[in-house]
């Protein structure tokens, strides 16, 4: 991967992990109930332990996808800013003011 292609790459990957964080809050609950009937122990115990897995993902995905976003989007922010043709693109660089500079 091209440090050029990157910030779109992870603008991607959190635009997906956002709509896959989104998709499960919305459907994981019924998918769960369609899918396993608990009948048995067994099924009950195997359901309490993928909710537990569902409860992390649902979580941890759409704020990882929100923060991936950001993050592609101050690389893009930054990339621009220090390939800057011009001298008024470039990052200004403070300094602090010598002795005689803070005397005037």
């Amino acid at each position: 991967m091209s440090t050029e292609s990157m910030p779109r790459t992870v603008i991607w990957w959190g635009v997906a992990i956002t709509l896959a964080g989104g998709l499960l809050v919305a459907t994981a609950p019924h998918a769960l109930t369609a899918w396993w009937g608990v009948n048995t122990a067994e099924w009950s115990a195997a359901t309490a332990a993928f909710e537990v897995v569902l409860a992390i993902a649902r979580t941890t995905l759409a704020p990882l996808g929100a923060a991936l976003i950001a993050a592609g989007l101050v690389m893009h922010y930054v990339d621009r800013r220090l390939r800057g043709d011009r001298i008024a693109d470039r990052p200004h660089r403070w300094r602090f003011p010598s002795a005689e500079e803070a005397e005037r």
